[in-house]
Formats: structure tokens, sequence, C-alpha cells
């Protein structure tokens, strides 16, 4: 005949219940660092590539500054040019020269009236009121 009763737990079932937990719990812990470590791993990436997309654009500022730059330059290579960049920069003349002010007056004239219409617009326009 079969015993249904309950198996006391020895010393053994404990010791392995235990050990079981504790191997759980280093797994958890194991677990624990490896997501902390891909987490960290990820934020200093994405700090890294929004640095890189500043840095790319700051880059690109920089080039078209200088660009502007070595034109102001090749301008001024010339006699001609060094007198033009003189004269915008700080607005002088030679003597002689004066500044002539363009001033446009308005129009004097009235402006078209529009067209009256024609006999057959203003027949329409009477028969069909609404």
């Amino acid at each position: 005949m079969q015993d249904y009763r309950r198996k006391r737990a020895s010393r053994q079932d404990v010791t392995r219940a235990a050990l079981g937990a504790v191997g759980v719990v280093f797994l958890a812990l194991v677990a624990f660092v490896a997501i902390r470590g891909a987490w960290g791993m990820y934020t200093k990436f994405a700090a890294a590539s929004q640095a890189d997309a500043a840095a790319q654009a700051e880059l690109e500022t920089l080039k078209s500054q200088v660009s502007q730059v070595g034109a102001s330059a090749a301008a001024l290579v010339s006699l001609r040019g060094v007198e033009a960049g003189v004269r915008e920069r700080y607005g002088v003349a030679l003597p002689g020269e004066g500044q002539i002010d363009i001033i446009r007056r308005d129009a004097t004239s009235t402006p078209p009236k529009a067209d009256e219409p024609n006999v057959f617009v203003k027949i329409f326009r009477a028969l069909f009121v609404w």
C-alpha cells in the first residue's frame, strides 16, 4: 500500500533550497549589473552622438565663414578692392565726390476705374436679381 503522508524536509532538502535561493539572488545581481552597464553605455553613446552632430554643425558654420573671409581677402588684394572695402565699411568718399539721394514721387495719376459692365451683363443682372 502507498504511503500518502507528507515527507518531512530533510537537511539536504533545506540546504538545496537555500542554495537555490542564493543562486537566484546571485543571478539577479549579475543581471542588474549587466543591465546597468548596458544602460550607461547607451547614455554615453547618445551623448556622444549629440556632441558629434553639434560638432558637425559647427564645422559647417566655420567652413562657410572661412570661405567668406577668403572671398573678402581676395577682394582686398587689388587697389580697387581696398578702395571699395574702405568705402563700404567706413562710408568715406574721395574729395570732390558727393552723395546722391534719389527720391521717388508717388504716382500722380488716378488708378484706372474698373470697366463698366456691357449691356448684356446689365440686362442679366436686372432680370436675375438674386
